[in-house]
């Protein structure tokens, strides 16, 4: 028997659950240091839907929507976008996760908007009080807390304008890819009381199960999978705004590689350490072409979603010719997930993004 999800809807600032609704054509998605996205449908011309109001019910900006499988909360986020069609009786909804709220919220101070907000310490700390800080002004809790690692030993100095307009989720995503950073991603969960709870989830040095890797096999829970690879974005030379400081690759031209030159964007530090943390960090990500493999994987086999998420290592067991002749069997990290849940006779389906790892040579 096939899983069953079930659609809360909820205020978005007190989280009290309001409805639930039979949202169809739901794909939604979970990503790594990111936002994700979920999109669905709901049919309005059945009467029992049509006096519950879901015009009201699902507005953009105040509502959130809670994904459940078989009693699990696997994804939470905020409706941005309705789209109504009189023709067809359908409203199209399209949400991102609660990490996306943040990408609404400046890094303000809350007692004088006009200030500047000069953060130090380590780089976890630094995170967090970017958080609380947008929590901190009127209308903006949203009650998300904080679990995970609590600190790193790595230290970070920034201060942010109020001319720089830099939101929240930027300057989070800014210090996570750094050299040295951390993860983290937005959960929800059920609490004792049975209400979803929010949570920011930090890992250092990285997000990640414990023990050893899940599987899946070519053949058996891997259903099919693209490789792609692409060296439009690489680069062996990064420099920094200004042109200092330049970070190279020593063993890019030994081994035949063109100079390809990249500029990190610009920052919001002029800490020596964390501009250089920025720079190697950026050409680590680049110094080769980019795999970024994706894989469809069943829902309902060993290992279930909503067993792992993203961080998780995953060992690919792929026997194709494509691969010289032998059996590819690697181990990667789940940068991504995008779940079909399969409406009536649909198949439940995972697309899985997996870690790029770079092209060796």
């Amino acid at each position: 028997m096939g899983a069953t999800y079930t659609y809360l809807i909820a205020d978005l600032r007190g989280g009290d659950i309001l409805d639930e609704l039979p949202l169809s054509g739901v794909t939604f998605d979970k990503k790594l240091n990111d936002t994700g996205s979920l999109r669905a449908q709901l049919y309005v011309g059945d009467p029992e839907i049509r006096v519950r109001e879901p015009r009201l019910l699902t507005e953009p900006g105040r509502t959130a929507v809670y994904v459940d499988r078989d009693g699990e909360l696997l994804w939470g986020g905020i409706v941005w976008t309705s789209r109504y069609s009189g023709a067809s009786n359908v409203l199209e909804l399209g949400a991102a996760d609660l990490l996306s709220y943040f990408e609404h919220r400046l890094v303000l101070d809350p007692e004088d908007p006009t200030a500047g907000v000069p953060l130090a310490g380590d780089q976890l700390a630094v995170a967090r009080s970017l958080v609380t800080g947008a929590q901190s002004h009127p209308g903006g809790d949203l009650g998300i807390v904080f679990t995970g690692a609590e600190s790193s030993g790595v230290t970070r100095t920034v201060t942010y304008s109020p001319g720089d307009l830099k939101p929240v989720a930027d300057a989070l995503r800014d210090l996570a890819n750094a050299d040295d950073g951390f993860d983290f991603t937005v959960d929800v969960r059920y609490g004792e009381s049975g209400e979803p709870q929010r949570f920011l989830r930090f890992g250092f040095p990285r997000l990640g199960q414990p023990g050893a890797p899940y599987v899946w096999e070519y053949g058996a829970n891997l259903v099919d999978y693209v490789w792609p690879s692409d060296a439009a974005s690489m680069a062996t030379r990064v420099l920094a705004p200004g042109g200092a400081p330049v970070v190279t690759d020593p063993t890019a031209l030994t081994a035949g590689w063109p100079l390809l030159d990249a500029q990190v964007s610009p920052s919001d530090t002029t800490d020596a350490a964390m501009l250089d943390a920025q720079v190697k960090g950026e050409l680590a990500a680049r110094r080769r072409p980019v795999v970024l493999p994706e894989l469809t994987v069943r829902a309902d086999l060993d290992p279930v979603v909503g067993s792992y998420s993203v961080g998780d290592d995953a060992r690919i067991v792929i026997d194709d010719p494509f691969f010289a002749g032998e059996q590819l069997d690697v181990t990667v990290r789940i940068l991504g997930l995008e779940v079909t849940p399969g409406d009536d006779a649909g198949q439940e389906q995972v697309t899985l993004t997996v870690a790029p790892f770079l092209e060796q040579s």
